[in-house]
């Protein structure tokens, strides 16, 4: 006679899909990191990724145009993914910062920041742009706003797994310039001695699967708004659905308002 099968302890089901769930998480973090790179040539070859045009003119299509800032190591196609979603959601006005980082310096960086940040806004004759900032790009804009002492030059700042308060990880760069992103560098300490900004509001946004961001919680930003994600990481970032929901939430509420079915005419009828 078979014996009955015993039934797995809920703890030891409870561990099997936290493991599950895990091993998925850091199987697509690996993806996005591929992914990215493979972007890089799209970077290269246009000044500002394109983006598919949606079939649909949104009734609250945004007026502040967006600038991206991207991280070391990378090129303005680091927002690819992202950039094509918000212009689904009705975003039109894009433009990008196109950083050597690998030669300048942060200051050097963060004045080519402001710059791009100067030239949107002639450009589109507005007062304030938002920005979107990935990593490193994260404290050239706050270099901008707070040591360049441009606070409400951005109406609006979203920085994505930026290592706000130094991550230890930088020391061991080949690149000098890039060691100040260091906890105790001149840099950091600069950033976290200024005066907090006032008219810019600023959200920051990290990964539990970031593993550039070492110690874990230097990522928080003192005083400003910190979401943490679940089972992101460093370049998952750059290809989350809830990383876009939270922008659009930042940048423009209504975006998030559900959108009208999209109807074709009648063939030889009315409307």
């Amino acid at each position: 006679m078979r014996k009955p099968l015993r039934r797995v302890p809920r703890r030891v089901q409870t561990q099997l899909t936290q493991w599950s769930t895990d091993s998925l998480a850091i199987l697509r973090e690996a993806g996005a990191s591929v992914l990215a790179y493979e972007l890089y040539p799209l970077g290269i070859a246009t000044p500002s990724t394109p983006v598919m045009p949606p079939l649909w003119k949104s009734s609250r299509a945004p007026e502040v145009p967006v600038v991206f800032v991207h991280g070391m190591l990378h090129n303005p196609s680091t927002f690819a993914w992202i950039k094509q979603k918000m212009a689904l959601a009705g975003w039109k006005d894009f433009r990008a910062v196109s950083l050597s980082t690998t030669s300048h310096s942060i200051p050097r960086m963060a004045e080519h920041t402001l710059e791009a940040i100067d030239r949107a806004r002639r450009e589109f004759g507005v007062e304030q742009v938002d920005v979107i900032a990935h990593s490193m790009g994260g404290i050239l804009a706050r270099y901008a706003l707070q040591i360049l002492n441009q606070d409400g030059l951005v109406r609006r700042l979203v920085t994505l797994g930026t290592p706000h308060k130094g991550t230890s990880l930088s020391r061991f760069s080949l690149f000098p310039h890039l060691r100040e992103l260091a906890p105790d560098s001149a840099t950091v300490r600069r950033l976290a001695q200024a005066a907090p900004l006032k008219k810019t509001q600023a959200v920051s946004v990290c990964g539990s699967l970031d593993v550039l961001l070492w110690p874990r919680d230097c990522g928080r930003w003192d005083g400003v708004r910190h979401i943490d994600l679940k089972g992101v990481g460093h370049a998952g970032l750059l290809f989350s659905k809830r990383v876009v929901q939270i922008i659009l939430a930042h940048l423009n509420p209504s975006a998030l308002e559900p959108r009208a079915g999209f109807r074709l005419p009648r063939l030889g009828g009315r409307g």
